[in-house]
């Protein structure tokens, strides 16, 4: 798990407005605190976790500083409108949020008076399985599944549930010992770090096609099966069919988090260094062509885990 990373890509064209769009909310006014002890923060990394962060500490009152090394703000989340017809947008990145899940993100939406619309990516979905083109109610259908390659198990199984949720299958019996999203280890499965999840799904009799299915030979076995905990405790489904997008694009929500932030956030500021000292932490950057630091009470990092790899952490 320590090893593994997980990242998606997936763009959508989408129409500005529908007439079966939620109704927007009203944008809550925010109050800044005057904290009893403030301290100067500077955030590593202006993605939507960044954002969040630098967002929640400016609230209590703290002195914020978000360094973010591209020229723009939300990482991962991205909108482009350039070059597509007009009321047309591709979101990059993120793709969709569910309901249930995503609990700060649903308030934020209510907060920052922001729209989320239902999103049918995953409803009536053609799927192209070696050449050959199936609907869901052929991926449901049994004499398919036989002929597919699954035993009997997963057959009965992919009847009676979405082609998507196979994984829950051979994750379930494990998943009751995870009480804490939080914490993967101390619960007896610290050993399944160091075997992939494939092994899993090999010692629960998985068939050749549900291998190939759900492959799982280079992650960590703990990864996954902790991935589908989270799920779980949070009422999630592994492929729920019920998802939903931001009107005007993913990227509403970073660009709400960055306007209240305002000059806050720094872009095209590259971290290279963190010192940690005794009372403090020093981070150096580079700005252009020349080198700079700037000086704080905290460093908190939100720069994702390859990328802050590279940086140099002293001590």
């Amino acid at each position: 798990m320590k090893n593994s990373i997980k990242a998606g890509l997936g763009t959508s064209l989408l129409k500005i407005d529908h007439s079966w769009a939620n109704k927007p909310h009203e944008v809550t006014d925010f109050e800044i605190k005057a904290a009893a002890n403030p301290k100067k923060v500077v955030v590593g990394g202006g993605g939507i976790g960044g954002l969040c962060c630098a967002y929640e500490l400016m609230k209590m009152g703290h002195e914020v500083t978000v360094l973010e090394a591209s020229g723009r703000h939300g990482g991962h989340v991205y909108t482009a409108h350039d070059e597509l017809s007009d009321g047309l947008y591709g979101d990059y990145g993120q793709e969709h949020i569910t309901k249930p899940g995503y609990d700060r993100y649903w308030a934020y939406i209510s907060e920052f008076g922001l729209t989320a619309l239902p999103y049918s990516r995953r409803k009536n979905v053609l799927r192209s399985i070696k050449g050959k083109f199936y609907d869901e109610a052929m991926l449901q259908d049994p004499s398919i599944l036989k002929q597919m390659g699954f035993n009997s198990r997963e057959v009965d199984f992919l009847s009676k549930n979405p082609w998507g949720e196979l994984k829950s299958l051979y994750t379930a019996p494990y998943l009751d010992k995870f009480t804490d999203e939080y914490q993967p280890f101390g619960i007896g499965y610290d050993a399944l770090d160091l075997v992939p999840m494939s092994d899993i799904y090999k010692k629960a009799g998985a068939s050749a096609a549900a291998m190939e299915r759900l492959g799982g030979q280079n992650s960590s076995a703990l990864y996954e099966l902790w991935n589908s905990a989270i799920l779980k405790l949070r009422g999630v489904s592994e492929y729920p069919i019920e998802v939903y997008r931001l009107q005007g694009g993913n990227q509403m929500l970073p660009n709400a988090f960055a306007k209240r932030l305002g000059p806050r956030v720094w872009l095209n500021r590259q971290i290279t260094e963190v010192q940690n000292g005794g009372e403090n932490v020093k981070v150096t950057y580079q700005e252009n062509t020349e080198t700079k630091t700037i000086t704080a009470d905290y460093f908190v990092n939100c720069i994702p885990p390859p990328a802050f790899k590279k940086i140099p952490v002293q001590p």
